[in-house]
């Protein structure tokens, strides 16, 4: 996963720029991984990305592969303009310097234990957090999050050292049957956990809450960008949101696909593809609230051809997070 955006902030004015930008709140504790959005002034979503503290004053934002330009330009154009010596902050592109693997699946622990001293326990390694650790006696920042649905951490190593990285790792998890994978795989994995995909189900027009992503806004952080929108949206209430369907196995879905109530056209697909987990087509739409509900029947259009589909609940694999929290 080295295609990873990756953006090291770091100053004493960093903490603040990051709290001015993100929706969520950045300022926890050292070794704490934040998933957040940052906001334009009307509430949309500009980004989607994580924020590891790494010290006090210096943070690494992770972004997706193709956005890193667009993200960077936006932590810029958001810089003090006339920095004093307290909110001085320096920004910094490392993408091509470090390299990204993705460990993930239910024994993915017992995996990297097998190469590392560090403790990879729940108790001492918790979701959401970051450390350094040695594999194979290499030093690697290891963050336990996930993009699958499944126990696992991303890890960041250096270029030259990721080859003796992912060969440890393949030769620890041979008994477990390892497997090497690809985006498209991840993509199948993230749409059974309804994880959203920035660019696609959400963009500047959609503001958090209609897109089910409300519990990462901390409207008492401060005065992030975005904020006031948000208390406006929330007093007036959602006209639609952002809702898992399942459509007929028959269908071959790409994502844009007009999504049918009737004869009328009530959106389109956002993202859409085989769930192999759960053996069967998904698809995120945004929907008017009434037809938002679970088991409200849809018609989605393919090549075509329409096909039966029906509104399903939000995640449809592991709803309650067990797993990537065991």
């Amino acid at each position: 996963m080295t295609s990873f955006g990756k953006l090291e902030v770091h100053g004493p004015g960093a903490l603040a720029l990051l709290q001015r930008l993100a929706d969520n709140d950045v300022d926890r504790p050292v070794g704490t991984v934040v998933y957040t959005q940052f906001l334009n002034p009307r509430g949309g979503i500009e980004s989607d990305l994580t924020i590891a503290r790494l010290a006090e004053d210096r943070f690494r934002v992770v972004t997706g592969s193709n956005f890193v330009a667009s993200d960077l330009g936006w932590i810029r154009m958001h810089l003090p303009t006339d920095p004093g010596d307290s909110d001085a902050v320096e920004v910094r592109e490392v993408t091509d310097e470090l390299a990204t693997i993705g460990l993930w699946g239910p024994h993915a622990r017992h995996v990297l234990q097998l190469v590392s001293t560090h403790d990879l326990s729940d108790a001492a390694f918790p979701y959401m957090t970051g450390h350094l650790i040695d594999v194979d006696e290499v030093t690697t920042w290891a963050q336990r999050v996930t993009y699958v649905g499944e126990l696992g951490w991303e890890l960041y190593v250096q270029r030259a050292d990721a080859g003796r990285v992912w060969d440890a790792l393949m030769l620890a998890g041979r008994e477990h049957r390892i497997r090497p994978v690809g985006y498209k795989a991840l993509e199948s994995l993230r749409l059974e956990k309804a994880y959203r995909y920035w660019s696609s189900d959400i963009t500047p027009a959609e503001n958090p809450y209609e897109a089910g992503l409300g519990f990462c806004v901390r409207l008492g952080t401060g005065d992030f960008i975005g904020r006031e929108a948000l208390i406006r949206i929330k007093a007036t209430g959602l006209a639609r949101k952002l809702a898992t369907i399942t459509v007929s196995p028959e269908a071959l879905l790409y994502g844009g696909e007009a999504v049918y109530d009737g004869d009328r056209v009530v959106g389109r697909l956002r993202s859409g593809g085989w769930g192999y987990t759960v053996a069967t087509n998904i698809g995120l739409v945004y929907l008017p609230l009434e037809l938002a509900r679970p088991d409200t029947p849809l018609e989605v259009e393919a090549f075509g051809k329409r096909f039966a589909a029906q509104v399903a609940p939000d995640v449809l694999y592991d709803p309650q997070g067990a797993r990537i929290k065991a």
